[in-house]
């Protein structure tokens, strides 16, 4: 991250503020979608968390952790977005409901395995292999020990495979 463009951006260059925000646009919205599974909650999500950069921009202390603060604001509105989604009681789910499947005769491919997983351990997951984030940035952007990321991951790997392996059986 061009920690020039950062400066830039906290001195009210918006032009730069503009320039950084397509520069983590994707990674943000991944970020999102991996925690929200919806598209237009992503993007609002998404959205919400540069308005919130924009305002606080000026609280950044360290402009080399600009990527990594902006990835913090994403994922505290996808909360946000979770915490509006349990307020809405959805009827039409009662209506059509489906007699449950057997596992054993559906075949389950790894998404569906990963919906399964909370939204912070699918995250962390999303994050480390499919994003490429280092152990310590993953700590970094969810405020959680580096330890306490590693070992969520890695339980939560063992928890897919034997859940993928049950499936194939």
């Amino acid at each position: 991250m061009d920690e020039l463009l950062v400066r830039k951006a906290i001195k009210g260059d918006r032009e730069s503020f503009g320039q950084l925000i397509v520069l983590v646009r994707d990674h943000a919205y991944r970020v999102a979608y991996c925690y929200l599974r919806n598209e237009e909650d992503s993007m609002d999500a998404v959205c919400d968390a540069v308005e919130k950069a924009f305002c606080n921009l000026k609280k950044l202390k360290e402009p080399r952790y600009f990527k990594t603060w902006f990835i913090r604001i994403t994922i505290n509105e996808c909360k946000v977005q979770l915490r509006n989604r349990k307020k809405v009681e959805y009827l039409a789910d009662d209506i059509f409901v489906q007699p449950d499947s057997n596992f054993k005769d559906e075949k389950l491919d790894l998404n569906k395995v990963l919906g399964q997983l909370q939204a912070i351990d699918r995250l962390l997951i999303y994050m480390k292999y499919y994003m490429g984030y280092t152990l310590d940035e993953i700590a970094a952007a969810t405020d959680m020990p580096a330890g306490t990321v590693k070992t969520r991951i890695y339980g939560n790997l063992k928890v897919l495979k034997s859940r993928l392996e049950v499936s194939e059986a």
